[in-house]
């Protein structure tokens, strides 16, 4: 067969099979779409210069892309080979060679995935434009322009390189399915599917017991480490138990269905046995469609809620607009006292009036863990088996003077009492706390603790003095298992009055330069030390939660992309299918109004089945999603209800506007 011919071939096949071809197009072009963009993204000189951390997000995006990109192509088009193999079948049997056929594939594919680089190209660029802009504003960048989005060169390389190795893999893959294949093979593979599926008890069986492997991690799991280790475990087990319940236990229960009396009943009866052939054929699609909900759900609930929560966590973390930390190795010579007016100092001497500076306080704190039970404090060393059992707690403790400086009270202490508060509402704290060999009487006071500790129950101690906590710090961490990341903290924190940011910059960059002078000539150098303000720590976590929020939404525009792809295929499949069966139906004389209905009805079954098990799925996994999202400070529950609240809602509102696209597709076939 001459090119001329094989063209025409080609040619007529993609007009005749464009409600296959063209949501392909359309879903690769918009994957091809996000990979130019984020290529383009890697290789911006804005972004390269501008944000440190972001390109840490691109590489991880660009990474995802490439698997799900390859993923969905293969199995869009192993979806529109399936459905050709009559033709194909019939191509063999009017005498065309099988070289002949895989010509007209190549052709064929070379102009889909020509339309797709162009829509990829094109529409990367455009798009980009707006994902730029969009990226700056969730990272507070306001100076970032169009101009600092060109059109990258590289990123068009990269996105033709990756849809040339594509195409190659599918012409590759389909020529393999044709040249081992014979017409009558292909025709029997047009009808996989037809018969009854049996009941799998056994598998039913597996199933339950993976879902309760995954479900009784998520719901059960004590402790943060604990939820850690076992998360993607629970993951996994979920996953697998969803494909081999719709495979089987939808089935058993279809079947458990026919043998009670309603089911003679017309409508009943066409449903059940409707549904019954519809489950063999997409049980896998529907158990993907499932997974790939849930991830999208997810993963915008958490990175949403992660973003939301940046003002918090730096109001928690940032009692004054600045702030300098010192902590020695070891304690220093100089008493705690002195150590502090000599920080507080350093803060008004860079100044150029005193009266600049407004609620100044210098605090001692520190950081360490333990065992809160029981009215005592239990040394985590020497507690192997208590470890094995729950997350220690951690323990911060701080000195009454600073205390009362922050919070502008005059509290005072005898000698055996504290100061109390955890991060976990307890209803009523002990009326007695032993560290030791001291007992110490307790008073209540509202949580303190930064936001940052919400992932570990945590109790914040407010002691008498330096000597106290001194005392503690021996019972807590006996000489041979401290490390310099417990060591004692002075921490210094003031605002300014009558002085912009702008004006103090210079004199905020020379105290950073005195203190660390300072640490080197009182400490020898063995000491850490820094100099912070609150806008930039929420310029840094804009940043990073913004990376996360962008690789969140990217995360999610691939998911939906594929859940479109598959509820589409899976749609023009059952179309294609039940046109044939509504005829029989016909000649055997039921109405169309009872054909329409019970059609409708399966293929509501069909369609938001998928949605209720991801939501199901979300809602179990709410716990101990909750629990990690403490290990980037988000501590509030109605936080998270409602971003996932939210979430659910937009995404059943899409999901809604898929199946009413989708059903047009499936009533054009049927009709």
């Amino acid at each position: 067969m001459r090119f001329f011919m094989a063209r025409r071939f080609a040619l007529k096949n993609l007009r005749a099979n464009r409600l296959l071809e063209i949501p392909f197009v359309l879903s690769s072009g918009i994957m091809g779409m996000l990979f130019f963009i984020m290529a383009s993204l890697l290789e911006n000189h804005y972004v390269e210069t501008r944000h440190r951390d972001l390109p840490l997000f691109i590489q991880v995006g660009t990474i995802l892309l490439c698997i799900f990109t390859f993923i969905f192509v293969q199995y869009a088009v192993n979806f529109m080979l399936k459905k050709r193999n009559k033709e194909f079948a019939l191509y063999g049997i009017l005498g065309l060679e099988k070289k002949h056929i895989r010509k007209i594939i190549a052709i064929e594919f070379f102009c889909l995935f020509a339309f797709i680089l162009v829509l990829s190209i094109v529409g990367g660029y455009l798009f980009g434009q707006m994902v730029f802009l969009m990226l700056n504003f969730i990272m507070k960048d306001v100076a970032g322009s169009l101009m600092d989005f060109p059109f990258s060169f590289s990123a068009l390389f990269y996105t033709t390189v990756l849809l040339f190795v594509l195409y190659l893999f599918t012409l590759l893959r389909s020529s393999f399915r044709i040249s081992f294949s014979t017409p009558m093979a292909l025709l029997q593979k047009g009808h996989e599917g037809e018969g009854e599926p049996k009941s799998r008890v056994i598998l039913s069986f597996i199933g339950f017991l993976f879902l309760g492997i995954g479900y009784g991690i998520a719901l059960l799991i004590q402790g943060l480490l604990s939820s850690f280790t076992y998360f993607f475990l629970a993951v996994l087990a979920v996953i697998l138990a969803t494909y081999l319940l719709y495979i089987s236990f939808s089935v058993l229960l279809l079947k458990m269905e026919k043998r009670r009396p309603s089911y003679y009943k017309p409508e009943k009866f066409l449903s059940i046995s409707g549904l019954l052939y519809r489950i063999k054929g997409n049980a896998v699609s529907l158990a993907s469609i499932s997974i790939l909900s849930t991830g999208v759900i997810l993963s915008l609930a958490t990175t949403i809620c992660m973003y939301a929560n940046i003002q918090n966590k730096g109001n928690s973390l940032f009692s004054r607009e600045y702030s300098m930390e010192l902590s020695p190795f070891s304690y220093p010579k100089k008493e705690g006292e002195d150590l502090k007016r000599s920080l507080n100092q350093m803060v008004l001497e860079s100044v150029n009036e005193p009266s600049e500076v407004e609620g100044l306080y210098t605090m001692v704190t520190l950081a360490t863990a333990g065992y809160v039970e029981e009215g005592q404090i239990i040394p985590v060393q020497g507690q192997e088996n208590m470890a094995n059992a729950k997350d220690p707690n951690m323990i911060i403790l701080y000195d009454l003077a600073g205390y009362n400086a922050r919070f502008q009270k005059h509290i005072s202490l005898g000698e055996n009492e504290i100061l109390l508060c955890n991060n976990r509402n307890t209803p009523k704290e002990p009326s007695s706390l032993k560290i030791g060999d001291w007992v110490f009487q307790v008073s209540e006071i509202q949580n303190i603790l930064p936001v940052d500790m919400v992932a570990l129950g945590s109790y914040g101690i407010v002691v008498r003095d330096l000597a106290t906590m001194q005392y503690i710090e021996k019972y807590l961490q006996p000489k041979e298992h401290r490390s310099e990341s417990t060591a004692i903290e002075f921490s210094t924190h003031w605002n300014l009055k009558g002085i912009s940011g702008e004006a103090y910059q210079p004199n905020y960059s020379a105290l950073k330069k005195q203190l660390k002078a300072f640490s080197e000539k009182s400490f020898k150098g063995n000491a850490r030390y820094s100099v912070e303000n609150k806008d930039e720590y929420l310029q840094s976590q804009y940043e990073v939660n913004g990376g996360f929020l962008f690789l969140g939404v990217l995360i999610g525009i691939i998911f939906l992309t594929g859940t479109v792809l598959i509820s589409y295929y899976k749609q023009i499949s059952e179309g294609y299918e039940d046109r044939e069966k509504m005829q029989i139906m016909k000649k055997l004389g039921l109405s169309d109004r009872l054909i329409q209905k019970t059609g409708f009805s399966q293929i509501l079954w069909l369609f938001f089945g998928p949605l209720a098990v991801a939501t199901l799925h979300c809602l179990v996994a709410s716990k101990i999603v909750f629990r990690l999202l403490g290990l980037f400070g988000v501590g509030s529950l109605t936080l998270y209800a409602g971003c996932l609240s939210a979430v659910l809602l937009v995404f059943a509102l899409v999901y809604l506007v898929i199946f009413r696209l989708t059903k047009k597709a499936y009533t054009r076939i049927v009709e």
